[in-house]
């Protein structure tokens, strides 16, 4: 494919693989990311775009640096990064109590909350629901363009004498012994020191090439969004469901796989509401397990739909634009799979990000450019370490 040396290479162009290749670049490393699809082409590209801090104490303690990094980023791209107001809404009672738990484990990160009565929330957001219990306001939220986002960090690895090349599939691993040497592509074999396992949740079945088994599945999220609001919303919304992140996630077994309709009922389905700039607003969300690239079951987008009804009804009258879902990488933990591989020399692995690729990549993927380049495996990453499992 090529005769250029790279130090490392990244398979996959979505927001883990963009990270750690722009922070290799940033310590002066050759670096070359391959994508068999655009940047952003998966899950990284069709989420809302929120950089929202997690309750998971792992993770929610690298909220800050990454929000410092997407600040200072340097690049010609305009990747829309701004503060956004964030609400954990609550219907009842129990989601209010869930919803201060949630703000209590955020406030511990360094991201304060506040509660707020109803009255309160109606002031804030007056096209709510008037029957709501409440909210959690929580300060350092911010939004960005997801997919201007990975192309900024592919900006900055061109800038500093990397490549980025999409619509290149990686087919395999280069294997010497018990060291990974490159990778196999569909126009030839490239070399290099270290090769990074960023594709979500095909991760698994390249790694597997090495003798290695990294536990990543998809969760499959869908979103809807609609024409601009009569009256714009000013906050990020979202109901405190999924406390802990997307965790204990399995494969569906086989009779389970049977019966698609059921499958779909079974969803994971809660209220979310991130306003653009445009006026217009993206609703979601849902988790159900996915084993496919296809759309998978759009009945999803129904429940979503009554969801947002629930706590906006004023945009029962808005226009739908247009719906689609991704495949959102999980582990059974519900914590990111990034470190070495185990038992594969020079193979290096940045997967399971679920719902927190966004706020994670930068920070995540500057551990991982200080333990490919330093040997050095700083505490925040042992938490993530591939051989846990």
């Amino acid at each position: 494919m090529s005769s250029v040396n790279y130090d490392v290479i990244v398979v996959g162009g979505g927001i883990a693989g963009c990270g750690c290749a722009a922070r290799l670049a940033d310590r002066g490393k050759r670096v070359l990311v391959l994508d068999r699809g655009p940047l952003a082409g998966g899950a990284s590209g069709r989420n809302q775009g929120g950089l929202l801090p997690s309750p998971v104490p792992e993770c929610g303690s690298l909220f800050a640096e990454s929000m410092a990094y997407y600040r200072e980023l340097d690049t010609d791209v305009s990747f829309q990064f701004r503060p956004h107001g964030y609400l954990l809404v609550a219907a009842d009672a129990e989601e209010m109590s869930r919803a201060r738990d949630h703000g209590k484990a955020l406030s511990v990160a360094g991201c304060p909350s506040t509660d707020l009565g109803p009255a309160d929330l109606r002031a804030l957001e007056p096209d709510l629901a008037p029957d709501l219990a409440g909210a959690v306001a929580i300060d350092g939220a911010h939004a960005v363009h997801p997919v201007l986002t990975a192309v900024a960090l592919g900006a900055v690895v061109r800038r500093a004498g990397g490549d980025v090349r999409t619509g290149v599939g990686v087919r395999g691993l280069k294997v010497s012994g018990s060291r990974v040497t490159g990778v196999l592509t569909d126009t030839g074999v490239v070399s290099a020191g270290a090769v990074v396992l960023a594709a979500g949740p095909w991760t698994r079945s390249l790694a597997l090439q090495a003798g290695v088994d990294v536990p990543v599945s998809g969760s499959r999220g869908w979103l809807v969004r609609t024409a601009p609001a009569a009256r714009s919303f000013r906050h990020t919304m979202m109901q405190s469901t999924w406390h802990g992140g997307l965790s204990g996630h399995t494969l569906p077994t086989l009779a389970q796989y049977a019966d698609p309709d059921a499958h779909a009922a079974n969803a994971k389905v809660i209220f979310s509401l991130q306003p653009l700039p445009t006026g217009e607003v993206v609703l979601g969300s849902s988790s159900s397990n996915a084993i496919q690239i296809g759309p998978g079951h759009g009945a999803v987008t129904g429940a979503i739909s009554r969801a947002a009804l629930r706590f906006a009804p004023t945009l029962g009258e808005v226009p739908v634009r247009s719906a689609w879902s991704g495949v959102r990488p999980v582990t059974p933990d519900g914590l990111p799979i990034a470190g070495p591989a185990p038992g594969a020399d020079g193979l290096w692995i940045a997967t399971g990000y679920g719902i927190d690729g966004m706020p994670l990549a930068p920070v995540v993927g500057r551990l991982l450019a200080t333990a490919i380049i330093d040997g050095a495996i700083e505490p925040a990453l042992r938490p993530f370490d591939p051989g846990r499992f």
